[in-house]
């Protein structure tokens, strides 16, 4: 974020010093003609993820084409202003850097289309694009990912945040006790563009309740070393109770090192599904208690040392959700086919599934035996063919 409300440039940006440096990078590639991938600027709020857009811009003299996601939510809008802007130079034949802020907002029935529009765009973009987003995890970016240069701005040291301060207030003729700076950055916690609204404001005493984003809850959480902090840190996340408990699945062994450290922690985890499998069964929400408890503050005493004696931990996302996501398709074609199965057979779908050898089989020895009852994914699926994608179908049909 910038130190004052003049134009930033880079080197009033404070924090994230190697994104910075990597950003510069970026811009300098198009700078020399080389085409560089859209750069998807990720962070919490107040990072300076907007900023960092900005100082670029006026680094290198470029015109900014600014848009925020809620412009761009469908297919119509997207080729109408982004597609344009995003394909042709300036005015006066220079440099145009789109910005499409809070790409992560896009939600619900009114975008739909919105995202894939957006990728393509991107995708064929003749100009520098930059993105931004909170959650780099969120699935309404999947299709907008692969086309992007991923650079991450984490939150900057409360010490970072107060010297800001101190400057900032200097500059402006605020009169700052001892210890407010530090008051207000630690109040901050990390959000810079909060820092200074407060101090703007004179509100010396700032305080927040602030939404953590997962990794900060992960560490809370398994930092935790009595019951209520490890309670506190799960209910300070937005992230549903289902995520919460893969998260923590996943990362349990890389804090929980000593064998029985890691039984225990698989443990409570594992007491704690069978509560949400009773609040399944009896809709009986008054389990969630114990639940929670037990996936959290269970598995953060389930350590028989500090966290902190293990060093550094890289928390991972969860290997189940990202498989999930791949094999969606895949799951997706043996639903279709098995549910054409249970109305022929008059059968469940689990008894469906028991059928399968012997369709392979008649499909195998007699072709059309099915009458075009299955599309032609499925009728691969059930003789275990290769499954065509979509483009190589259409590209042997032509």
């Amino acid at each position: 974020m910038p130190s004052s409300e003049v134009k930033p440039n880079l080197s009033s940006l404070v924090g994230n010093p190697s994104a910075i440096t990597a950003a510069k990078a970026w811009a300098q590639g198009w700078q020399e003609g080389k085409r560089q991938p859209p750069l998807l600027v990720t962070g919490s709020t107040g990072t300076g993820k907007t900023a960092l857009a900005h100082a670029l811009a006026n680094e290198f003299g470029w015109e900014l084409f600014e848009f925020n996601a809620s412009d761009l939510r469908d297919e119509e809008s997207v080729s109408t202003l982004l597609a344009n802007a995003a394909s042709s130079a300036s005015l006066f034949g220079g440099t145009r850097l789109i910005l499409i802020d809070d790409a992560d907002s896009l939600s619900g029935a009114a975008d739909r289309g919105g995202a894939g529009a957006m990728a393509k765009a991107i995708a064929g973009a003749r100009q520098p694009v930059i993105l931004t987003a909170s959650d780099y995890y969120d699935k309404k970016l999947s299709s907008i990912k692969a086309h992007c240069t991923r650079l991450e701005l984490r939150r900057a040291h409360f010490s970072t945040i107060a010297k800001l301060l101190r400057q900032e207030a200097a500059s402006r003729g605020i009169v700052l006790a001892e210890g407010d700076a530090e008051k207000i950055a630690q109040a901050a916690a990390g959000d810079i563009r909060a820092a200074l609204n407060d101090l703007r404001a004179r509100n010396m005493s700032a305080s927040r309740d602030r939404e953590k984003n997962i990794f900060d809850v992960m560490r809370d959480i398994f930092k935790s070393e009595k019951y209520a902090e490890a309670r506190k840190a799960a209910f300070s996340s937005d992230v549903d109770h289902d995520m919460l408990k893969l998260w923590i699945a996943q990362n349990l062994p890389a804090v929980c090192i000593k064998p029985f450290d890691l039984a225990e922690g698989y443990g409570n985890l594992s007491r704690a599904d069978v509560f949400d499998g009773r609040i399944k069964r009896a809709q009986y929400w008054g389990y969630l208690r114990y639940s929670s408890d037990l996936m959290t503050s269970g598995v953060a005493l389930s350590k028989s040392a500090p966290a902190q004696q293990h060093g550094y931990v890289q928390f991972a996302y969860p290997d189940y959700i990202r498989a999930m996501g791949s094999s969606k398709s895949a799951r997706t074609l043996r639903k279709g086919a098995l549910s054409k199965i249970t109305r022929m057979c008059h059968c469940s779908l689990q008894q469906a599934s028991g059928y399968l050898p012997l369709f392979e089989l008649v499909a195998k020895k007699e072709e059309g035996a099915f009458g075009g009852l299955f599309d032609e994914d499925e009728l691969a699926f059930i003789m275990r063919k290769p499954v065509k994608k979509a483009a190589a179908r259409k590209k042997a049909a032509d």
